[in-house]
């Protein structure tokens, strides 16, 4: 692209999922708005050489890590490179709908700033076919974008398959994602950013379609599956105390998290997650004993589930 005006800079982190990425790409490249580049960010192995032709046939900006540094890594990355004043995310197993991004970015030329404190996204069509996946993101569609008036957090927390968008000063300003957590990474995001001030905007069309069907190798599996129970649970902990302040402001969205946290724990076995919450603060009496009891349950389904 040169030195041409860009404005919008869409980022897809990618570990060894190469057919599936060459989908997303061509997805982008019919949906992609003016002024925009795009950055693929390769953190597993070398791409095959017709993987690499595509990516320079399309303009493609292409960066490798030195290997399993995680999505949020990937993405940091893919931010650092950025040159637009907004970054578009998209996973490289999922499809953006033709007509979101030129919503998104209809919606933020009108209404928002470069330096605004803003984010958003969509919701999304889930499917385990390709064929009606591509069928779906080619169906045109209508986005009524707006701004998210709801007091309480959680419809202001959103994964960043879905469509997700955020000004680059906005992303910086809060230190961008947390690359220590390989998992829920983008719920600790959101929460960042919403203890920065910022606003959030989204549609309740479905902008993305989210492919969880089969990916082929273990290699090639969604991050989440490749992480255990206890491992979830620590990640989980690790967002319940480093965004304790904003997440007291509501308390609905703070039992949510923690059920999140004790489902894990109760999963891994043992008696942490209920010693946690035994010695937790800021939760009432009578939501430690709805909490535990929650816990209790998955503690006897997971003991079940071993046998």
């Amino acid at each position: 692209m040169g030195n041409a005006r860009v404005t919008y800079s869409v980022i897809i982190p990618t570990y060894n999922r190469e057919p599936l990425l060459v989908e997303a790409l061509r997805s982008v490249h019919g949906a992609r708005p003016d002024f925009c580049e795009v950055i693929v960010v390769n953190d597993g192995t070398a791409f095959e050489p017709s993987t690499r032709d595509l990516i320079e046939t399309l303009g493609v900006v292409f960066v490798q890590t030195k290997g399993g540094l995680g999505a949020g890594a990937a993405r940091n990355i893919g931010a650092e490179h950025a040159r637009g004043q907004w970054l578009l995310f998209l996973d490289d197993d999922d499809l953006i709908a033709a007509g979101y991004w030129q919503a998104v970015t209809g919606y933020i030329d009108t209404h928002l700033q470069s330096t605004d404190l803003a984010y958003g996204f969509c919701r999304a069509s889930i499917q385990s076919d390709r064929s009606v996946m591509q069928q779906i993101a080619a169906a045109p569609a209508a986005f009524h974008i707006q701004p998210q008036e709801d007091n309480s957090l959680r419809p202001k927390i959103a994964g960043l398959g879905l469509g997700f968008w955020v000004s680059k000063a906005l992303y910086h300003r809060v230190g961008g994602l947390n690359a220590e957590l390989r998992t829920n990474e983008d719920t600790d995001f959101c929460l960042k950013l919403l203890s920065a001030g910022a606003r959030c905007h989204n549609t309740k069309s479905h902008g993305a379609v989210i492919f969880q069907g089969d990916h082929g190798t273990a290699a090639a599996s969604s991050t989440t599956k490749r992480y255990g129970p206890g491992q979830r649970a620590r990640y989980f902990k690790h967002i319940l105390d480093s965004q304790a302040e904003i997440l007291a402001t509501d308390s609905n969205a703070q039992a949510w998290l923690w059920k999140r946290y004790l489902k894990m724990a109760a999963r891994a076995g043992g008696l942490e997650g209920y010693q946690t919450l035994r010695q937790a603060v800021g939760l009432t009496a009578g939501r430690k004993r709805l909490l535990a009891a929650y816990w209790a349950v998955w503690r006897v389904l997971a003991q079940l589930e071993r046998r």
